[in-house]
């Protein structure tokens, strides 16, 4: 998939881009399924500790989680990226419909940044965690990164609905640099008197398989989930393999290279294994500019 002017155009004014349609069932459905089978494996072994009452192996992908947690949030303590560790999202991380999209603003040479997650955001009435406050992805990275651009793909598994916790943006708030973060209750944020004025915040719900791009100094945040289904995304980054990543003690890797191809040759085991090593002798490692 190949961008056009006016998409980039518009990204570079806007500091975002929405786009519909960009990977189908073949691209979702076998992280779906990874996830379906991690739930199910935490579902029997906290029932088994007696720790839920039920599996709830009748409840969709959209479901099933909600309910387990009702029970305990133990449930969603392992299922990041770095954590579960699957073979179909390693997969996902390297689909070439997204690297096109990350080569249209970042080159051929595309490292896969550590800072990724997937998140499975629970209805806001019965969970701990505040909807994700207004924030620059800039703002959690080390001040290292602060020259250069990185791109995130924000990619939701299921349709991030108005009501399910969709995400917004403040158009045009790239053009401001990087602005100050506190911590909140909600957790890193932009408050109020630090953003930019005039600018009107822009809601951008979207079908499963669309994807929305953003500038690493774009001012974004989620809607609440006032839904009863949990709204589950991905949310990924990429630049130039020569930039640094913000978070030096996690490891990066090298999707796409137009001038060394060869020296894509990461494969799954290896990607557990540094994930893991890193995971072990990082403990304590202070990951913010803003301490708490």
């Amino acid at each position: 998939m190949r961008l056009t002017e006016s998409e980039v155009s518009f990204f570079h004014d806007n500091g975002y881009l929405l786009l519909e349609d960009v990977l189908d069932d073949n691209d979702l459905s076998p992280v779906i399924e990874e996830y379906l089978s991690l739930i199910a494996d935490l579902a029997e072994n906290l029932h088994e500790e007696g720790k839920v009452t039920s599996i709830h192996d009748d409840k969709l992908f959209t479901e099933r989680l909600h309910y387990l947690a009702k029970e305990t949030p133990l449930v969603t303590a392992e299922l990041d990226i770095m954590h579960a560790r699957g073979e179909a999202t390693f997969n996902f991380l390297r689909n070439p419909k997204i690297l096109d999209l990350a080569e249209s603003f970042v080159g051929s040479e595309i490292l896969c940044n550590p800072i990724q997650h997937i998140r499975a955001v629970l209805p806001i009435k019965e969970s701990e965690r505040l909807p994700t406050p207004w924030h620059q992805d800039a703002g959690v990275c080390w001040p290292e990164t602060d020259p250069y651009f990185m791109l995130t793909i924000w990619i939701p598994i299921v349709d991030a609905t108005l009501e399910n916790g969709c995400l917004q943006v403040l158009p045009g708030s790239h053009k401001f640099g990087l602005l100050p973060h506190v911590w909140n209750q909600a957790g890193l944020a932009v408050p109020p008197e630090n953003q930019p004025p005039d600018l009107t915040p822009k809601e951008l719900p979207i079908r499963a398989g669309g994807v929305i791009l953003f500038h690493n100094y774009t001012l974004h945040s989620a809607k609440p989930n006032e839904s009863d289904t949990v709204r589950w995304s991905f949310d990924l980054r990429y630049h130039d393999v020569y930039q640094p990543t913000g978070r030096p003690y996690f490891p990066a890797f090298l999707m796409r290279s137009r001038m060394r191809p060869e020296a894509c040759n990461t494969d799954y085991e290896t990607w557990c294994n540094r994930w893991e090593f890193a995971l072990e002798n990082s403990r304590g490692a202070q990951a913010y500019r803003w301490k708490r």
